[in-house]
């Protein structure tokens, strides 16, 4: 990455940095020294299923559009996307027209069938996050933490308004050609050189797939078996989720309850999806650890155990990723399911 990118990660590890010394950099460290790294690779585990149980239900929408796909492929594009959705702003979305893309090349399948998919699994996504938000709001009230329960509140109505228009938009084949054009011609504005080449040929991407997306989400959302599976998978990937934070306590040797964890975990979430820094790289870290101070928990334990999660979940998978990308590239070898090929002419030409 050019260094300028780099800076909001750098800032993020500033800010950590900040934490350690807010929190006693001596007791952080003796706290460290304790963990537990049997409990830790425990904890490891338990964010790879989320993983792969995310994979699950993206693999059982996929199928739920006719796009045939090995489930390592499917791994694959969801890990590519899991990367660049680190490291861009704003509702983590950068990753999903990237593993879009890996799987098309991939599959041959239209990016409409495909962005389908992807789009119910984001639905899918939010839905336990919504139903635990709003437990989560009641137990702070409940528990008097009302500082947690009106953040909780806020961001809540924040994530259910944004919802609501982005399904106010997929639910219209006009609207969504109205907004893609609309973002086409603001390029074409800042850079006219760079964009106006590829006219033609956007127009035709989006003669052709609009309809594949509107259709395909169209399938799934009438499909009642899918749409069952896929949803428990997406309450068993958050369950992991929350079972990863859990675990990171237990490997300190500090006890807490699973509710203060879910807690949060979904205000941690919460922001993340609507920061402007990529990943929400030291602001999750701040976030989380400043909520577990309100809920009781010591300084000193709330920042190692909110900075050894973000490691487990954030940090690793974003430098593995990094290497990875930079050793193999994005995009796929031409292999296809039937050993068809499926490089870019064949691609284009099936479109």
């Amino acid at each position: 990455m050019e260094w300028k990118k780099a800076l909001p990660f750098l800032a993020g590890f500033a800010v950590i940095l900040a934490l350690i010394w807010w929190a006693g950099t001596e007791d952080v460290l003796t706290i460290l020294s304790r963990a537990s790294l049997t409990w830790l690779g425990v904890a490891l585990l338990a964010y790879l299923g989320g993983i792969i149980t995310w994979a699950l239900r993206w693999h059982v929408l996929l199928e739920g559009v006719d796009v045939k796909a090995r489930f390592r492929d499917t791994f694959a594009a969801l890990f590519v996307g899991i990367l660049f959705n680190n490291i861009t702003p704003g509702a983590r979305g950068g990753g999903e027209a990237l593993r879009t893309y890996y799987l098309a090349k991939r599959t041959g399948s239209s990016y409409g069938q495909i962005l389908a998919s992807v789009t119910a699994d984001r639905i899918l996504d939010l839905i336990p996050v919504m139903v635990m938000m709003l437990l989560s709001m009641f137990y702070a009230y409940w528990g008097g933490v009302y500082s947690l329960f009106t953040l909780l509140l806020l961001l809540n109505i924040i994530l259910i308004s944004i919802t609501g228009l982005a399904t106010v938009v997929i639910a219209s084949e006009r609207r969504m050609r109205k907004i893609v054009f609309g973002l086409f011609r603001l390029l074409v504005r800042i850079m006219p050189s760079r964009v106006l080449k590829y006219e033609e040929k956007f127009s035709q991407l989006v003669d052709t797939n609009i309809p594949h997306f509107t259709n395909s989400l169209r399938t799934v959302s009438k499909d009642k078996k899918t749409f069952t599976v896929a949803l428990g998978y997406s309450f068993l990937t958050w369950f992991f989720v929350i079972l990863r934070n859990y675990l990171v306590f237990i490997s300190l040797g500090y006890w807490v309850s699973f509710t203060d964890v879910m807690i949060v975990q979904m205000i941690g979430t919460a922001v993340g999806l609507i920061s402007i820094i990529p990943g929400g790289a030291g602001l999750i870290e701040a976030v989380t650890a400043g909520s577990f101070v309100l809920l009781g928990i010591t300084r000193e334990m709330a920042v190692t155990a909110s900075i050894l999660d973000r490691i487990i979940s954030f940090w690793l998978p974003l430098i593995v990723g990094i290497i990875l990308v930079a050793k193999f590239g994005l995009k796929p070898k031409t292999a296809s399911l039937g050993g068809e090929d499926t490089s870019d002419k064949s691609r284009e030409k099936n479109e």
